[in-house]
């Protein structure tokens, strides 16, 4: 098994989570950050919200310790369970989607 090493993540942000990144309409939001091996997804959005604080407004509840209820994550192609996904562990070279809960019938 390969350790995870130094690397980039990139995160998009799709519509309708944009606007307290400064976006309006059909703009999205691409962020290249970097990582040092593997880490949590709710570790990794903490070490973020100072430098985009934003994070902490459309994305995670830091106090509550979950991603607010009308976020879904897609983490490498695959759609993360809410309740796990602030476990999930990435590393360099992964894909981060956040985008609105759809519902509806």
């Amino acid at each position: 098994m390969v350790a995870a090493g130094k690397g980039m993540v990139r995160l998009e942000i799709v519509p309708w989570l944009t606007q307290p990144f400064g976006k309006e309409g059909t703009s999205r939001v691409i962020l290249d950050e970097e990582v040092d091996g593997a880490i949590s997804l709710g570790d990794f959005l903490t070490s973020l919200v100072h430098k985009y604080p934003a994070i902490g407004v459309a994305i995670v509840d830091l106090d509550a310790g979950e991603l607010f209820e009308h976020v879904n994550v897609v983490h490498n192609d695959t759609v993360v369970g809410s309740h796990t996904a602030l476990k999930e562990r990435i590393q360099a070279g992964d894909s981060l989607v956040f985008l609105p809960a759809f519902s509806g019938g």
